[in-house]
This record gives C-alpha cells, structure tokens and sequence, in this order.
C-alpha cells in the first residue's frame, strides 16, 4: 500500500545561485510529490493519444467542464493559424476558453485570469518553453495554475507543456534576433531555468525516442543532484497524482543520478507507476495475473454500468510458457489499442478472465471482467 504523503503544493522554497527554485527536503531523501487533490497529465510531445485525452478530461470532470487553453509556447504566427477561428477545440470540450499574453502586466491582472478560477482543466500546448516563462513565471496565471490543482483540478500539457511543469526548465535558451524560437538543443541556460514546479525538484525532458534524448538530462542531473530526471518518450504521458504517477502509452526515462547496468537511466514502461518520495517503482500486486492481454483493436461504448470495450487483441503468458493466442473480447471498462498498453490478465472460467486496469479518472488497479 502506498503511503501518501500530503503536502500544499506551495511550502517554502530555496532559491539556488543558478535562479532555479528547488522545494526543501533531506539530504538523503530529497521531496518530490505531486497533487494532493489535483491531477498533472504530462506528455512527451506528438500525438496526443485517445487514452491520455480521455484520461485528461474525465479527470477535469468532462466535456462540461471549463477548459483552458494556453498555447504561449507557440510563436504569434503559429497561435494566430491554430487558433485565430472563432472557435476553439479541445478534444471535443465544450466549454474552452484560449489565454494567451506576452505582457507580464496582463498576465498579472485580475480580469486575464478570470477564466484559470473558473476551470478545472488546463491544458498547455507545446512549442518553446521560454516563452512561457517569459510570459507567466511569478504573475497571476502561474498562482491560478497551481491554486487550479490545489482545489482538485488537472493541468495538462504536451512538448513545451509538459517541461515547464517541472521546477527545473530544461531546454530553455530564449530566441536571439538569428534565432528567434532559440536553442532547443542547451539543456541549462542561465536565467532560464525555472518552471512552475507543479512537479517539485523535478526535471523534465520530451521527444526522448524520437531525438535520441535518452541520456540528455545527465548534464541536469550532474549539476543538480537533488533534482529527479522524467524523460518521456513522444505520445507517452505520466499522470501525477499524490506522490506518484502512472506511466500511460509510452516509455518514461528516469534519471536518479544512479548507474543501471551501466546507464544512467532506466525506463519505465506503459502501465508501471512510480513513487515520487521514495524514487522507486511501485510493485504492483500482479503475481496473480500469470496472463497479459495487448489490444489491436479497440471500440468504447458507454453502458448504464459504465464503459465497455469490444476489440481484439493478444492473450499471452508472461513467462512465454503457451503461444499466444487471438482473441475477439469485450471487457467491462474502457480499453485502448494504441501505446503499448499491457494489460495483467488471469483466467475466471471459460471463455472469461479478468484484467486490472486502471481505469479513467482513477490512478488506482482495479479488476475488471472480459470474455472472449
């Protein structure tokens, strides 16, 4: 059973020679917690899967809910062909407000923020993450950001949006007159090395696979020991909530400042969790379920009971000791094919077996039935 640590998310803070902020812990068990009440989804870049989107609005409390959108990572000419129409989507939300400033002076007034009190899902799209430094670090939005989460909603976000919520910017040169989006490449730019720290003594990197990133937060992580290293792999996201998070669709790198044989990383796979106080993964009560099923397909349908999924997929032995098997399925909960997702699977008579999952809006295993 995992311990949950509950924490604000605002303590007092310790500013380090370099301008980053760094949350107090032990020496030899430094803090890193996420969200008591609230949810961070934080993706890697790329495409935005069908789970992670479901996973991010289900846990903002629906299509009903209020939205926000903040794409101040992209440039003026980006925001203005993607979002310049009169109106505004966001995985089919209804109700979507889009804020955007480059004045400090706004982003600290009352009435700019109006929306961020009223919304209980943020979402923060990708581009350059200095620009949203630049643009909200210690004014109102970034306040409302994280009174949002306090009072129990989720903040989102995808490349630029995903490292920002880190305390530690990574990847945060600023534009020159010959580069106006900057050097994405400078993993520590003085000056530049702050993020909102919704994840505390964190730092946070994207497109892992596709850039061959795996081993660029060692440079981070080297010159602040205190500091946990998240990679995520492009359309992989983790979901935060407490003081863990659950990887979903994707490989996540972690950097502990540890050699694994031989690396300085190790990566996580879709499905495991991991415990942000203690900097281990979670061990999941699986030994139960001697089975795994994989999706190819997958359809959802909404029930009186819930969600139903009818697809196919592969039923697999961990141990490799029986072929794998094809099989039509329908399960009793809400199942996706793409992002590698593995599900644990134990049979329950015939034509039956059960799987856990988690299931959207919860971080925590549950035990559903299928039957093929």
């Amino acid at each position: 059973m995992r311990a949950t640590l509950r924490l604000l998310l605002v303590l007092a803070m310790t500013i380090h020679s370099d301008g980053y902020t760094a949350k107090e812990g032990t020496d030899n068990n430094p803090e890193a917690v996420g969200p008591d009440k609230g949810w961070l989804v934080i993706v890697g870049g790329g495409m935005t899967t069908n789970e992670v989107k479901d996973r991010f609005v289900a846990l903002a409390g629906g299509l009903d809910a209020n939205f926000v959108v903040i794409p101040t990572a992209l440039s003026d000419k980006e925001i203005e062909a993607k979002y310049g129409k009169s109106r505004t989507e966001l995985f089919g939300a209804k109700h979507v407000t889009v804020l955007h400033t480059r004045d400090r002076v706004r982003a600290n007034s009352e009435g700019f923020v109006e929306p961020l009190r009223r919304a209980s899902g943020v979402w923060i799209d990708g581009g350059r993450q200095w620009r949203l430094a630049d643009a909200y670090l210690g004014t109102a939005v970034e306040r409302e950001i994280k009174a949002l989460v306090m009072r129990g909603g989720v903040v989102g976000g995808s490349s630029a949006g995903a490292t920002i919520q880190a305390s530690f910017l990574t990847r945060g040169a600023p534009g020159t007159a010959r580069s106006p989006d900057g050097d994405n490449t400078i993993m520590m730019s003085p000056g530049h090395e702050t993020g909102f720290g919704l994840v505390p003594n964190s730092a946070i990197d994207q497109h892992v696979n596709t850039r061959g990133r795996e081993a660029d937060l060692d440079v981070v992580i080297s010159a602040h020991p205190e500091l946990l290293g998240i990679g995520i792999d492009e359309s992989a996201a983790i979901v935060v909530h407490h003081d863990s998070f659950f990887v979903v669709g994707g490989q996540v790198a972690i950097h502990d400042g540890k050699q694994h044989d031989g690396a300085s990383y190790y990566f996580l796979s879709s499905g495991q969790a991991f415990n942000l106080t203690t900097r281990s993964i979670i061990d999941e009560p699986t030994q139960d379920y001697p089975l795994r099923l994989s999706l190819t397909t997958a359809g959802r349908a909404q029930t009186k009971s819930g969600t139903k999924t009818v697809g196919e997929g592969v039923l697999e032995s961990k141990d490799g000791s029986h072929p794998p098997v094809q099989i039509k399925m329908e399960c009793e909960v809400g199942l996706y094919s793409v992002g590698k997702n593995l599900y644990p699977a134990r049979l329950d008579g015939e034509h039956k077996f059960k799987i856990l999952v988690r299931p959207i809006g919860s971080d925590k295993l549950s035990e559903f039935a299928c039957k093929y």
